[in-house]
């Protein structure tokens, strides 16, 4: 039975807050309540994937923290999360003001916000112009140890490539976040697009400090990976109102190669159906429907070409490399014996040469 349009707000909320616990969101949650209790503080967990795919949720829940940061009664918070914005002019990534959401993601109680009598947060704006980005650092070091906290989350990590002075600057930048978890005794993790890998691969010192995980896409490559994929469209179907006989399992193929195997990327395409129909007042998803509000062919190749050449990466870091070995004087190739010179000489013997004028002893 075919029910009236009014239930298509309800479903958008719905899909836009509900949680699915499908197979690869479970296990990358395990990879990352595991990984972090497997390092030390100043070492880091790197979650990289394709966008839209879940990873700030996934961190959130494996930590068991909500996305918003609040102290608990004692003024403690176990975990900080914190967004690398490239917020700066020109759409640069500022340090300074990456400074300035850490201490207003601690909730520091000088440069975390305005004061209550600063509405327009005017004063507060010409405090945080007076002050240096040192001792906007010192600060939130200081927070940091004074809150307790255990883990700083470092979402967008690799919005910091948009830093003026390009990849070796933003080298610096990763490894002086790196030192700040050091010198705080707190472990890092930083999430981002496969473009964060390049980035840390230039750092040789958060290589060797880092484990790196990737919440990958759904691939057709396995059963396995085919059932886990139907699972997740008979989550999103339980919401929707389709005509009878049909199902969003139906248009399997059709919804895996337009949301390129991600659920983020699918929920995100069945609220843009679902949007579109309240306009035109529909009651029902069709593929027709499905088909109109399907991104752009152009944009659809250039988010698969951004995560094939990250899974590339990827793979290229999990290879095992072979140093060459340095060869000492007595591993260098000897000459066939045809080519070795024989000599005539007695032992001993210095070979007569006359000496220059005015040179004898």
């Amino acid at each position: 039975m075919v029910k009236k349009g009014d239930w298509i707000p309800k479903a958008i909320d719905a899909i836009r807050d509900r949680k699915i616990e499908h197979k690869r969101y479970v296990y990358v949650r395990k990879r990352i309540i595991s990984g972090v209790r497997a390092i030390w503080p100043g070492e880091l967990i790197v979650l990289v994937g394709p966008s839209r795919v879940g990873k700030s949720r996934c961190i959130s829940d494996a930590l068991s923290v909500s996305l918003v940061n609040v102290p608990d009664a004692e003024g403690t918070m176990r975990v900080v999360m914190v967004e690398a914005e490239n917020s700066s002019k020109g759409g640069e990534f500022s340090t300074k003001a990456f400074m300035v959401a850490c201490l207003k993601a601690i909730h520091h109680p000088i440069y975390g916000g305005p004061a209550d009598d600063d509405l327009w947060g005017s004063k507060f704006d010409q405090l945080l112009h007076k002050t240096s980005e040192a001792t906007l650092r010192d600060a939130f070091e200081r927070a940091l140890k004074l809150r307790q906290v255990e883990y700083l989350v470092i979402d967008e990590a690799h919005h910091v490539q948009y830093v003026a002075g390009g990849d070796n600057t933003a080298t610096r930048v990763l490894d002086s976040w790196k030192c700040l978890a050091s010198k705080a005794k707190v472990k890092l993790i930083l999430s981002g697009s496969y473009k964060l890998l390049s980035l840390l691969g230039l750092a040789p010192h958060l290589i060797g400090r880092q484990q790196p995980l990737n919440f990958g896409r759904y691939k057709a490559t396995s059963r396995t990976e085919v059932e886990n994929w139907e699972q997740v469209l008979r989550e999103f179907n339980e919401l929707l109102q389709l005509k009878d006989g049909e199902s969003l399992s139906t248009w399997n193929r059709t919804l895996f190669e337009g949301s390129l195997g991600c659920v983020g990327l699918l929920s995100q395409w069945i609220r843009a159906c679902l949007a579109s129909m309240l306009v035109d007042e529909a009651v029902t998803v069709t593929l027709e429907r499905l088909q109109s509000t399907r991104l752009p062919s152009l944009q659809e190749r250039d988010l698969l070409a951004e995560i094939l050449i990250g899974e590339e990466d990827l793979k290229r870091a999990h290879e095992r490399v072979s140093l060459p070995v340095q060869s000492s004087a007595s591993d260098s190739p000897s000459k066939p014996p045809s080519e070795k010179k024989t000599s005539t000489r007695k032992p001993f013997q210095r070979k007569s040469r006359r000496s220059a004028a005015g040179g004898r002893a």
